[in-house]
């Protein structure tokens, strides 16, 4: 059974499906593999907080991508106070990320090795304003972990899942990315942008 299936029969029995634990007690129950947990969640808490994502304005929303995408052996990036300050030097996904968000007037992307610098980066810019809304990539059990604490926060997530997790050479749908950072924008980037002061249109 499909996962939209299975949230689909989860409803119509009236499981409680707002935390992780309910949702793993809920699946024990119509005999589902609990290891869907975190995956079940993570998609309910999207449908749930897209809207809300689409009405942050871009430049107040976070964009945490994991080290693991990185060309490990040839990423010319280095280390600073918010993870890896990204080159866009092709070598890996992670540039062209940047790029497309920065065309669509994203200005918050930080490449992070871990949950902790995240939750850094949040207890900081949070309180001040300049985190509104965040999207994130990474694996099931993260994003589902991020999920409970943001909601908590009453800031939007938007998790993209990593296709092949890992500590190194992860990788991502792009165009899965893509669409995630287009949510609230009328105007999708079809091509390089005539200035690069131009920005698309916002829907709040």
């Amino acid at each position: 059974m499909g996962i939209e299936n299975i949230i689909a029969k989860l409803a119509s029995i009236g499981s409680d499906l707002s935390t992780r634990n309910a949702v793993r007690m809920a699946l024990s129950l119509i005999s589902e593999d609990e290891e869907l947990t975190d995956q079940i969640y993570v998609e309910i808490k999207n449908k749930a907080y897209k809207e809300d994502l689409a009405r942050v304005p871009i430049e107040k929303r976070a964009v945490f991508i994991p080290q693991c995408l990185r060309n490990v052996k040839e990423c010319p990036a280095e280390f600073g106070e918010y993870g890896w300050e990204c080159t866009k030097c092709g070598k890996c996904p992670i540039g062209d990320i940047i790029e497309y968000g920065e065309k669509l007037g994203y200005k918050q992307f930080y490449v992070v090795p871990g949950g902790s610098l995240v939750k850094k980066i949040l207890k900081e810019k949070v309180p001040k304003g300049e985190i509104k809304a965040a999207i994130g990539i990474a694996c099931w059990p993260e994003l589902a972990e991020a999920s409970e604490k943001l909601s908590i926060l009453k800031i939007p997530l938007q998790a993209v899942p990593l296709l092949r997790a890992g500590c190194i050479n992860t990788i991502v749908d792009i165009k899965r990315v893509k669409e995630v950072l287009e949510i609230g924008i009328r105007q999708k980037v079809q091509k390089p942008l005539t200035s690069p002061d131009a920005t698309p249109q916002i829907s709040f």
